[in-house]
């Protein structure tokens, strides 16, 4: 007995690692979502894997997988995405929010006041459940069950589940950040475009004697407000809507990054619009990089 438990384990070991092998060899975080249920399911070994994510303390369908195919997936997930679950007490995953750890939940076990978040709707009556913890906040959930199991469910399914939500936790990190530096590569490119236009502007202008403004900048140099004023108009949230807007990400890229709905990102836009005194997304986009370029780095 204790020799083909061993073996068990052996072969979910291999499992894992050839299921992470494959999620590292992916691209953009997109392809990452898309796929994580599949590659959890061969790592477990479940029948169903859903994935969601956590949106101003909400619980929202993101991906789903089933061995009974991508309509019962699509089935699966429609619920979970169009009624967002409100993660508080006496929701049970809301314990494991807190402490971030994975655990197989019985529904039947709970006590008559708990809730639980997706027992109904995998149709087992147990799962399990596993945060997706990104430096130390939580992003998400995977939730997996068999609807007709070969064998129980227990702690070591779960153990197992918690260690692929931990490595596609730091895969999609990884996956955030390489995007994030291709963004910043492409906006310094702008920018010593930009700057190299002109000082080409400086040294081939022509020089004539005449009255100028004496030693005083030209007004189209001077960014208004500072990048210090710009601090103290907006908010640190409203600051990191900005800086996505300069690197061209639309609404929905921001709300992706930022972990906010949609609608959250558009309210943040307008009050940068309207306190920037910018007419458009172009015009905020201007006036920013005038004052990052004019007064140092926005990071300082």
């Amino acid at each position: 007995m204790a020799a083909a438990a061993e073996a068990a384990a052996g072969r979910r070991r291999i499992d894992l690692a050839r299921a992470l092998e494959r999620l590292v060899e992916l691209g953009p975080p997109s392809e990452l979502i898309a796929q994580a249920p599949a590659e959890a399911a061969a790592a477990t070994g479940l029948g169903r894997i859903v994935l969601s994510r956590l949106e101003e303390g909400m619980l929202v369908g993101e991906a789903a997988w089933s061995q009974e195919g991508p309509d019962a997936a699509e089935e699966l997930l429609a619920p979970l995405r169009d009624e967002p679950l409100l993660l508080e007490y006496p929701v049970a995953e809301s314990e494991l929010l807190r402490r971030r750890t994975p655990r197989l939940i019985v529904p039947a076990q709970l006590e008559a006041r708990r809730r639980h978040a997706f027992g109904d709707t995998l149709g087992a009556d147990g799962y399990l459940a596993a945060p997706i913890s990104v430096d130390g906040r939580a992003i998400g959930f995977l939730h997996g069950a068999d609807p007709v199991p070969a064998r129980p469910l227990d702690e070591d399914d779960a153990l197992v589940l918690g260690d692929f939500a931990l490595c596609f936790a730091l895969v999609f990190e990884r996956a955030i950040l390489r995007r994030r530096l291709r963004a910043q590569r492409e906006e310094l490119r702008r920018v010593a475009a930009w700057a190299e236009s002109r000082s080409g502007s400086l040294t081939d202008g022509a020089v004539t004697l005449a009255r100028d403004g004496g030693d005083e900048p030209p007004t189209e140099l001077d960014p208004a407000p500072s990048m210090d004023r710009l601090r103290d108009l907006l908010t640190r949230r409203e600051l990191e809507v900005l800086q996505l807007m300069v690197q061209g990400h639309t609404n929905a890229g921001i709300a992706r990054i930022l972990v906010l709905s949609e609608g959250t990102v558009k309210f943040h836009v307008k009050n940068v619009l309207r306190k920037m005194h910018a007419n458009n997304r172009a015009e905020a986009t201007s006036r920013y990089l005038r004052i990052t370029l004019g007064r140092g780095p926005a990071g300082e």
